[in-house]
């Protein structure tokens, strides 16, 4: 039997929370931040790649992509070239962890796929593969790095809990599977200063030589060493931020635009400006950026899906939008909203059409 068939099975998968990139959108009290303080929190490289999850049960094992698992023919950015390691180290992660918790009913490790290009003479070319992602070399082979272990329980498994940084690592360092490496272990106010411009670590843990040119990191990861959950006014919480450079924002904004506490304005002329203030912030989202860290959340794609992947881009930037502004849209009229959204399509469709004809 081939390992990486993906056995078919009635799992529910759960895909990994989405990562903030900026503290001020869990909307946190006083209080919370100083459970903050309570931990070490851990800084490491934020990969650019395709995010990639691998469930078992102990015996089968699923693959799935950012919202969804894979079919058995389906090859996610040619995972199936890592052959059956994943596979393996994956039982034995879950054989593990089962020592230690009996009612374990399944694991699901969250990492990424990345690499598929790196330009040194001294490396030579894999043939038959691409990059995953632009702008960041790692390798010229196809690579899987875990950041985290999520458990689900027996009885209860539309809820998971996460195995601790510390633990998870000397896991993934036990069973040989590359995982997110520690830049710095410190205090949070001390995390958050950390200088995310840098090369990139990577190609030297997959002992590569040094690229002569730069090769910047996209940016990294801080998370608490021992993990914790916040109840907040936007749900639970496990707090965990993603900082990248400027080059890698999803936003065309150099900064954050201003972010009304009210608006006082009841004039034509003055609503027609809030309306065009709110279309820059809006449109401002659809960058090239975000439409290859989203295809990369979905796989490759053809012409014959254009309209899909609008529409997916236009969804991403309206949930990113939202965050920040959803209270201040609201106050426009609907016919003002409306305008901004078909807008924010045309965007989206140029954009789109732009990748395909490349």
């Amino acid at each position: 039997m081939d390992m990486l068939e993906n056995n078919l099975t009635d799992w529910n998968f759960i895909s990994y929370e989405k990562i903030r990139d900026n503290p001020k959108q869990w909307n946190l009290t006083e209080s919370d931040y100083r459970i903050f303080k309570k931990t070490d929190w851990v800084v490491t490289e934020k990969i650019h790649g395709a995010n990639f999850a691998i469930v078992t049960d102990g015996e089968k094992v699923r693959f799935a992509k950012r919202k969804e698992f894979l079919l058995p023919q389906e090859d996610f950015f040619w995972f199936k070239s890592l052959g059956t390691q994943l596979v393996d180290r994956v039982k034995e992660i879950f054989n593990i962890i089962q020592a230690d918790t009996l009612r374990l009913s399944r694991i699901s490790v969250y990492g990424e796929l990345f690499g598929g290009e790196y330009p040194h003479p001294e490396v030579t070319i894999v043939p038959n593969v691409h990059a995953v992602q632009t702008g960041v070399y790692y390798s010229p082979q196809i690579e899987y790095c875990a950041f985290d272990i999520a458990l689900v329980e027996s009885g209860n498994i539309n809820a998971r809990t996460y195995v601790d940084y510390d633990k998870a690592i000397k896991i993934f360092e036990r069973v040989d599977m590359m995982c997110a490496q520690p830049l710095f272990i410190g205090k949070y106010e001390s995390a958050l200063a950390y200088n995310i411009e840098f090369n990139s670590t990577i190609p030297a843990l997959l002992g590569l030589p040094k690229l002569p040119s730069p090769n910047k990191a996209e940016g990294v990861v801080i998370k608490p060493m021992k993990s914790f959950y916040l109840e907040t006014t936007k749900g639970r919480i496990r707090p965990i931020l993603k900082i990248k450079i400027p080059e890698f924002a999803e936003d065309s904004r150099f900064h954050q635009a201003t972010k009304w506490t009210h608006f006082t304005a009841t004039h034509t002329s003055q609503s027609l400006s809030r309306e065009t203030e709110l279309t820059q912030a809006m449109l401002s989202l659809v960058t090239e950026t975000r439409l290859n860290n989203l295809i990369s959340k979905i796989g490759r794609v053809e012409r014959r899906e254009q309209q899909t992947v609008e529409e997916l881009l236009a969804s991403d930037v309206r949930e990113s939008f939202y965050e920040d502004y959803a209270t201040f849209f609201t106050m426009l009229s609907a016919d003002m909203q409306e305008k901004i959204i078909s807008r924010l399509n045309e965007e989206c469709q140029i954009l789109v059409d732009k990748y395909f004809n490349n």
